[in-house]
């Protein structure tokens, strides 16, 4: 197994895979996205779920609002989506404006067709490791994990994040037999924690912020933070370059952790039509 974890390669197979499934479908899964604003990084990410879309035969409806348009219109057309049979599911890209409110939002969409997890009810039944769709982003990093063929058994797992909220999913994903430690770079510990890590789960927005004589020897790095450097290069949270020749396997920034999300989400879209 390569020490580098390919999300594109990996994320191809399962787009692929979907797509095979769906090749005879008469009626395909339909995917509504909600898209407000014109920050730059929303429209790209908009336009990478709607490319795989329709790489795999999806259907996809996009709904724009302009930054001066209010809430309440944004809750009227979810209830619209809410109602309409032909979709499956429905993804409020964030973040959103400051003037709009989010968790309002979010509660206005169908759990059903929550197709993110963000749905209070959702996120509720997570936290008690009841969930019939894992959320894309803990669903593509435990793919990576998986693709290294490892045995995760008696294993330190630490996340690092900015919000217990981001590692909650992973103590029911990994929790039963493994320890999982849930650490922000607030608490005093963190380091101890990142040291000891046979896994080690970063997503806190520092570009570079671990480095080699910080990590344990032959551990699993899954780098979540995007990071934008004067130059205009993206990078990840890990000091990819410095640690490569001290961990066993490690996912790249970019190309690692982005495309399986995307890959996860349409995943989810097809298990929810079948639910």
């Amino acid at each position: 197994m390569n020490k580098i974890l390919d999300g594109k390669t990996i994320s191809e197979e399962i787009l692929m895979g979907l797509r095979q499934k769906l090749a005879n479908e008469e009626n395909p899964p339909g995917l509504a996205a909600i898209l407000v604003g014109e920050d730059a990084s929303s429209h790209l990410y908009v336009g990478l779920k709607k490319a795989a879309c329709e790489r795999c035969g999806i259907n996809f409806s996009n709904y724009l609002f302009e930054s001066n348009q209010t809430t309440e219109e944004v809750i009227k057309t979810i209830e619209f989506l809410n109602k309409d049979p032909e979709i499956n599911g429905i993804l409020v890209q964030l973040p959103l404006p400051d003037n709009f409110d989010t968790e309002k939002i979010i509660e206005a969409i169908d759990y059903k067709k929550d197709i993110d997890g963000f749905h209070p009810k959702n996120r509720a039944d997570m936290d008690n490791c009841i969930y019939k769709i894992l959320p894309p982003l803990p669903a593509g990093i435990k793919a990576l994990v998986d693709s290294t063929e490892e045995i995760i058994e008696n294993k330190e797992i630490t996340i690092l994040c900015n919000h217990e909220l981001f590692g909650s999913p992973f103590n029911c994903i990994w929790g039963e037999k493994n320890s999982v430690n849930i650490v922000t770079t607030k608490d005093n510990g963190w380091k101890e924690a990142v040291a000891k890590a046979d896994i080690l789960i970063v997503s806190v927005g520092v570009a570079f912020l671990i480095e080699k004589e910080m990590i344990k020897d032959n551990c699993i790095i899954i780098d979540v933070g995007i990071n934008k450097l004067e130059n205009d290069e993206t990078v990840g949270d890990v000091n990819f370059a410095n640690v490569l020749d001290k961990v066993k396997h490690i996912s790249p920034v970019p190309g690692g952790v982005g495309p399986m999300t995307v890959a996860m989400l349409l995943d989810n879209l097809v298990k929810l039509k079948e639910l």
